[in-house]
């Protein structure tokens, strides 16, 4: 190819489509099409988010937009117990602030809701309300049918959580400021994994092929191996171990010829050999393990 002829295009950060990063521990599991089954449904959250505060609140709310995330930190989040793990849910300050007035009938343009702020201390009411909303929100969206399974969800103050594999952040039309994000640990996204793997045996597609007896035998012909030659060694006492002091010369026998190990297992000894400076196994022989016989 033509050095002159390639050309390279930049991209605004803003205008790129949202990146889903894996770690090496992600790497053959399908977490890239998690947010797929998500959006496929958007439709059925938007109702379901809009009759839940039509009928709570008296708001008319629908979903704008649905974000994902792996691998994140929420430290004051509303943890629940089911009977995969943990899940949770934390909702913006602000928004909370938003839903507690309309929950209470206080808005009306004598009385705006407060500006959110983080260290002011939460009332009573509002911690009662975060739990309260946040049990039905979460109870909503990871129903039965997105799910997969009914979950049983229970409020466990007790747990400590702050690192989350995975999690859904909605943005709300109606509620401007502020969103809500709900937190999965691992064994819940296994599930949803799991979900996946089932609906594609369900639809037909084949799953990958099991190597033959050939591919096994190449396989294992090729795993790495680490060589361990045992150079020298030496027989000390506690006694003498103990008096060692900085300064004292050791006298140690140099094995001829050396065994060389796999792990803790003898294969066979070698004689050394030293070639520019570097040392090399020479006249490999097998190994016999002597037998006793009583």
């Amino acid at each position: 190819m033509n050095p002159a002829s390639q050309t390279v295009r930049i991209y605004h950060s803003d205008s790129l489509p949202e990146v889903t990063t894996l770690d090496a521990q992600k790497l053959g599991r399908p977490w890239h099409k998690l947010p797929k089954i998500i959006n496929d449904r958007f439709d059925i959250t938007d109702s379901q988010l809009s009759l839940y505060f039509l009928k709570k609140l008296r708001v008319n709310v629908s979903l704008k937009n649905m974000s994902f995330s792996i691998d994140k930190s929420y430290k004051n989040s509303q943890i629940f117990s089911t009977q995969f793990g943990y899940i949770a849910i934390s909702i913006d300050r602000s928004l909370l602030l938003n839903i507690l007035y309309d929950y209470y009938g206080l808005r009306d343009d004598s009385n705006p809701v407060p500006v959110a702020i983080e260290d002011e201390k939460v009332t009573k009411t509002e911690e009662r309300l975060r739990v309260k909303v946040g049990k039905e929100l979460t109870s909503l969206l990871v129903d039965e049918d997105s799910f997969g399974c009914a979950l049983d969800i229970k409020v466990d103050n007790s747990a400590v959580m702050t690192k989350w594999a995975w999690c859904i952040t909605y943005t709300l039309a109606g509620y401007e400021h502020g969103t809500f994000t709900v937190l999965f640990d691992e064994k819940h996204v296994d599930h949803y994994l799991a979900r996946l793997r089932v609906n594609a045996v369900e639809n037909g597609e084949s799953g990958p092929e099991s190597p033959t007896p050939a591919q096994i035998e190449s396989m294992f012909h090729c795993l790495p191996l680490k060589l361990n030659a045992r150079l020298a060694n030496l027989n000390l006492t506690v006694a003498q171990l103990s008096d060692l002091k900085a300064g004292d010369i050791i006298p140690i026998f140099i094995n001829e010829p050396v065994p060389v190990f796999i792990g803790k297992e003898q294969i066979f000894e070698a004689e050394i050999a030293e070639d520019r400076g570097k040392l090399f196994l020479n006249e490999i022989a097998g190994s016999t393990v002597e037998k006793q016989y009583e």
